[in-house]
């Protein structure tokens, strides 16, 4: 089992790597464009949105469910207002610390995995984590309909409800 998985990662990076390279190319030459004030520009695209539900985004940037795959933290603190911010997901110390799990001596094995289990890094590596035409940052933001989390919802519907109480129209709320 834990073979097809590698197997079906490497597909999909191969995939991924092949329909995104004309990108990557073009990272270090540009591209003349032409622009929307009809002047022709030297341009750098990059990906910077990938439509994917959830589940297929824990499997494309390799986290564990429930996680962000933008930062470090847990989906438990999802709509928190908490003033601190949690820290970006490393990318590339994720693809050194996944070597040394599997490649390390013993020691080197048992913190890399420690470590990659404790920022609910998958086993594998992310199909986008190589590519220099990817956002890491923005890459997950599919469409609203998924990432509107829970807390979020919720903080809306205590402000609708509390200005509906204010204004005397709580009745709307309660029909919905």
């Amino acid at each position: 089992m834990r073979e097809q998985e590698i197997h079906n990662q490497e597909v999909s990076m191969k995939v991924f790597e092949l329909i995104c390279w004309p990108l990557d190319a073009l990272l270090n030459t540009g591209k003349l464009m032409l622009c929307v004030d009809r002047r022709m520009r030297q341009c750098y695209p990059f990906i910077c949105a990938w439509t994917a539900d959830y589940f297929e985004n824990i499997h494309l940037h390799s986290i564990k469910q429930p996680h962000c795959p933008v930062c470090e933290a847990p989906k438990s603190s999802f709509g928190q207002r908490n003033s601190s911010s949690w820290q970006l997901g490393d990318y590339w110390l994720y693809s050194q610390k996944q070597i040394l799990a599997t490649q390390g001596d013993e020691m080197e094995r048992r913190e890399a995995r420690q470590y990659l289990e404790d920022q609910a890094v998958g086993t594998s590596k992310g199909v986008f984590w190589n590519m220099k035409c990817i956002s890491p940052t923005t890459i997950i933001v599919p469409n609203i309909l998924h990432t509107v989390y829970f807390g979020m919802l919720q903080h809306l519907m205590d402000w609708v409800r509390s200005f509906l109480e204010q204004h005397s129209r709580i009745d709307i709320f309660t029909q919905l």
